[in-house]
């Protein structure tokens, strides 16, 4: 399954701070929506690729004009039980105080 969350607003004329502040309304319901599913045994991955597409898509599901499209989310149910963390840089190494680091 594939599940499109969107927001009712399009974005193109709007500046950084209302972008920002509609993609953080709706990105946190969509990773709600993703824990959601994997309580429930379904598995998800968040996707933007298809938003080059975004026009076709839009057409071809009759979402309107006036409405942004911020991922797709594929949907399956899982086919293992052996779960466990990814792999991950420190925090550290990716954490800065009062300025930017660039990392070698």
């Amino acid at each position: 399954m594939h599940i499109i969350p969107c927001v009712e607003t399009r974005f193109e004329d709007a500046g950084t701070f209302r972008q920002a502040t509609r993609y953080g309304s709706i990105l946190p319901a969509a990773w709600s929506l993703m824990l959601s599913l994997r309580s429930r045994g379904l598995g998800t991955a968040w996707t933007t690729l298809h938003l080059y597409h975004e026009r076709d898509v839009a057409a071809l599901l009759g979402i309107p004009d006036d409405i942004t499209q911020a991922a797709l989310l594929a949907v399956a149910y899982c086919t293992g039980t052996n779960f466990r963390p990814g792999q991950r840089v420190p925090a550290l190494e990716r954490t800065y105080w009062d300025t930017w680091r660039l990392t070698q």
